[in-house]
């Protein structure tokens, strides 16, 4: 075999490369043909080997591959320049009709492959072919250069590695369902009977040509990679790798993807995803997308009057599930909003809506460094107090409202860390 190859690299180097893919063993990613290119090339070579090797011919097998489809041509024969140029310009005449005219290259000489591709390139083309095929008109792979300093809710439409592309950015969809939500708020917030009577809406992010913000992401995993919350992988990417991490804004991403629910979200960031059975109708993304951002602003608060403050998964919602409120899946707001108790946070005091309150909260503030200050109610004092005593891991069912999605789970043990900040949080509590 190895004289035979030999001889083939010889007449390589004697009859020179007229054409692009003549004597060049192929390089590029196969994977997807490299099956029905085995079978062929196994079964010529089962049927018919003895008799080349009989007759001193040598045979070679040319072949392009465009992802998933092929086309090969093969032909046997003793004069090697000959045989090589004819061989590819059969492949080339079928790839041009049959695969977009995509290169062919040597793939076995006899019964050697000689086809090799390097996995590492490969992945890295594969991937740099798919950023390319991404870029649209109208799309920003970044969030884009923010008009003012204030506390703001940016969007994301995300994808995963091998999620199709359904261009919810760039289409209008996206856009005319978020734009919504605060025609829903100011109506919600200006009808609430223990609110101050102000519309309110929330603060996005819009670009200097007054046009929502909204990021293109696409994963680095494919779907089938993700954990079963796949916030959980989501939400690491978008802080560590796209260095979307100010904690004066809250990242809500519209997923098109599936998941164990509609929407999952923390103070933060959130997650619509758009694949689930759930959300079948405009109307649906919209209720969910209006629930996941109260918990983006830390509620529901286990010390709002209904709430019920009972042990994971019954926290954070209404004892009574029956209220057709925001966060039950209805455009009203309920005591979450607005009610009578000073030491408990409510919504119309967020920093993130706007008109602003005089006495405005910071979710990150209250859910993830535990600055509480005047809300010292019963049920935000015996969780700190809980968390002092604690000396492994804070669990994250331990809260006295929504999740604090900054935490970084994979740093240091004993405690309660988040990106951004160096100390255990615990230790700062007094």
């Amino acid at each position: 075999m190895k004289k035979i190859l030999g001889i083939v690299v010889l007449g390589l180097l004697l009859s020179g490369n007229a054409y692009a893919g003549v004597n060049e063993p192929g390089r590029t990613f196969i994977a997807g043909c490299d099956k029905i290119l085995k079978f062929h090339h196994k079964k010529i070579i089962k049927e018919h080997l003895k008799e080349f090797k009989k007759k001193n011919q040598t045979f070679v097998l040319y072949a392009s591959c465009d992802f998933s489809r092929s086309t090969w041509a093969a032909n046997k024969g003793k004069n090697l320049e000959k045989l090589h140029k004819k061989t590819y310009k059969k492949c080339m005449k079928y790839s041009k009709k049959n695969n977009n005219g995509t290169e062919c290259y040597l793939y076995a000489v006899n019964e050697e492959i000689v086809w090799k591709y390097d996995r590492g390139k490969t992945k890295r083309a594969k991937l740099k072919a798919q950023k390319e095929m991404d870029k649209k008109p109208g799309r920003f792979f970044e969030d884009q250069p923010d008009v003012n300093d204030d506390y703001q809710i940016h969007f994301n439409y995300l994808l995963a590695q091998d999620s199709e592309d359904r261009e919810w950015d760039i289409n209008g969809r996206m856009e005319k369902i978020v734009l919504k939500i605060n025609d829903v708020m100011a109506k919600a917030t200006a009808e609430h009977k223990k609110g101050d009577g102000v519309a309110r809406k929330y603060k996005f992010d819009y670009r200097a040509d007054g046009k929502l913000d909204i990021t293109f992401i696409r994963l680095d995993q494919k779907f089938n990679a993700l954990q079963k919350y796949a916030n959980n992988d989501i939400i690491p990417f978008l802080n560590i790798k796209k260095r979307m991490n100010n904690p004066k804004k809250i990242y809500f991403n519209y997923a098109d993807i599936d998941s164990v629910d509609g929407d999952e979200a923390g103070v933060g960031y959130g997650t619509l995803f758009l694949r689930n059975k759930s959300l079948n109708t405009n109307e649906r993304k919209l209720l969910l997308t209006l629930h996941g951002l109260i918990h983006t602003q830390g509620g529901g608060y286990d010390c709002v009057p209904g709430m019920s403050s009972g042990p994971w998964p019954k926290d954070l919602h209404y004892v009574n599930q029956e209220k057709r409120v925001q966060l039950n899946s209805g455009r009203r707001l309920g005591t979450t909003y607005a009610h009578n108790l000073e030491n408990c946070p409510q919504l119309q005091d967020s920093v993130y809506l706007t008109p602003t309150s005089s006495e405005p909260y910071d979710p990150y503030e209250v859910n993830c460094l535990f600055k509480i200050g005047k809300y010292n109610h019963p049920e935000f004092t015996k969780v700190i107090e809980q968390m002092k005593k604690t000396q492994g891991d804070v669990d994250w069912k331990l809260r006295f409202g929504s999740s604090c999605r900054h935490r970084d789970w994979n740093r240091g043990s004993g405690g309660f860390y988040i990106w951004g900040v160096e100390e255990n949080i615990i230790s700062t509590l007094k």
